[in-house]
């Protein structure tokens, strides 16, 4: 009877011990895929495509592409709109790997003519419109056609004179349905528009009082820099007091051009 009972016990501790392993073992499991899952991020494939031809603006413009290491069609994806793809596309793509973000980058390299004239007509009102009708009604339908984007999660990136043009686009979206949600501009070259902004801010306030975005202006305060006009901009947008603008405006102790490498992660981190 003792050997039974012993025999017995003897099953039911077996017994408990492997449940409690099992325990153990499921707990470490979950810990050993949640490592994996941190450790799964790869490095996006970075892609040059096929130039695109605009009947808005006349001229052909280079693409380059990132897709995150594990895009599919199953799931779709944040998107950066990034000008001057030919200089920032490399910094911006840098910066999405370094701080492991899932998204997709489509950079819009310039027409190159004598003295990027093209870009500077086409960063400025009026011939803004041409270009802006460009990306809304040529390009972004033939990119979001082949890749999984999430159309409610737009950004459009520019610098100088493009980041002039950043603050346009802000301005001339449609106020319902807009193309763009978030909007970037390194140390914008709002001197261009001293005339012209104020009115285009105030035909934005006559449509709707409304300005759903997130908006990220750059400043560089170091010799050379936009510090001054960026401010200026940043005031025009306060005193609209359009609702639901987030507006946000970063400074930094660099020059005009360094100031959007020195500032790319912070930027990043803060639109994601």
């Amino acid at each position: 009877m003792y050997s039974n009972s012993h025999y017995l016990a003897t099953c039911l501790l077996s017994i408990a011990l492997f449940v409690l392993a099992a325990c153990g073992g499921s707990s470490n499991s979950q810990e050993t895929t949640s490592q994996e899952l941190v450790s799964q991020f790869a490095p996006g494939e970075r892609l040059q495509l096929k130039p695109i031809d605009s009947s808005y603006t006349g001229v052909s413009y280079p693409l380059k592409l990132y897709l995150p290491h594990n895009h599919s069609s199953n799931r779709k994806f944040p998107v950066i709109y990034i000008l001057d793809a030919e200089w920032q596309f490399e910094t911006v793509a840098d910066s999405v790997d370094k701080n492991q973000l899932e998204v997709i980058l489509v950079g819009i390299e310039n027409y190159v003519d004598a003295d990027y004239k093209h870009r500077e007509m086409y960063s400025q009102w009026p011939l803004a419109k041409d270009y802006f009708d460009f990306l809304t009604v040529e390009l972004l339908p033939s990119i979001e056609k082949d890749y999984s984007i999430d159309e409610t999660n737009r950004t459009v990136m520019g610098h100088s004179l493009t980041g002039l043009f950043v603050g346009i686009a802000l301005l001339i979206d449609s106020p319902q349905q807009p193309y763009f949600h978030r909007h970037v501009s390194f140390d914008g070259s709002f001197w261009a528009h001293r005339d012209v902004t104020p009115q285009l801010v105030n035909d934005r306030l006559s449509l709707d009082q409304t300005l759903n975005s997130r908006v990220i202006l750059v400043a560089a305060t170091a010799y050379p820099n936009n510090a001054r006009y960026v401010s200026w901009f940043e005031q025009l947008l306060t005193v609209a007091r359009f609702s639901q603008l987030e507006l946000d405006r970063y400074e930094y102790d660099r020059a005009h051009i360094p100031v959007v490498a020195y500032s790319m992660d912070d930027v990043i981190n803060a639109l994601y």
